[in-house]
């Protein structure tokens, strides 16, 4: 738990900068970022929005972060969740809406995953327009599938990178990725 431990407290020290906005959490374990800066919002944040580019795996990856039922298996737009002691929304940042919740001071913004959309121009100028445009605190980008990501032009628009590592805490993700050529 060396590796949780530190990425927990790389997160919660940038949601008490005031001075800094935008995270992008990097790393290779998809269950492990989503677990621990969910649990970090959750200490932080009563309200908070979930942007997704998939409504229809939301409810899967998180139940795979936290091996338990936190959300119903279908979520909408129009409801709010409760995950911990927050209650979110969610939406998709993949079909724009006019109802794209914007957020405010008191909450943040997480967009989990965004692995495909960095790779594709015309949507990657609207999402960093998202990004901009979000009024929330703090906002949070969770890759996933790290390894097929080509552009990484995304740590520039952003306040700070953090590489969550998992080499003490899950060598056999790192063995296997190594093993199929996936990271040296």
């Amino acid at each position: 738990m060396i590796d949780k431990e530190n990425a927990k407290e790389n997160v919660l020290k940038f949601l008490r900068n005031k001075d800094k906005k935008t995270l992008l959490v990097r790393g290779y374990d998809n269950d492990a970022k989503l677990n621990v800066v969910l649990s970090c919002l959750n200490s932080v944040f009563e309200k908070g929005i979930i942007r997704t580019s998939s409504m229809s795996d939301l409810s899967f990856h998180i139940y795979r972060a936290f091996n338990k039922k936190l959300l119903p298996s279908t979520v909408t737009s129009t409801n709010n969740y409760k995950i911990g002691r927050m209650t979110v929304r969610v939406n998709s940042y993949s079909n724009n809406t006019r109802s794209n919740p914007r957020g405010n001071k008191n909450t943040f913004t997480l967009f989990h995953p965004v692995q495909t959309v960095l790779d594709d121009i015309k949507r990657y100028s609207a999402f960093l327009n998202d990004i901009e445009n979000s009024q929330s605190s703090k906002v949070i980008l969770i890759t996933t599938n790290e390894w097929s990501i080509k552009n990484w032009d995304i740590e520039n628009h952003v306040d700070e990178v953090f590489f969550y590592s998992v080499e003490n805490d899950n060598p056999d993700i790192m063995k296997n990725l190594r093993r199929n050529g996936a990271i040296r």
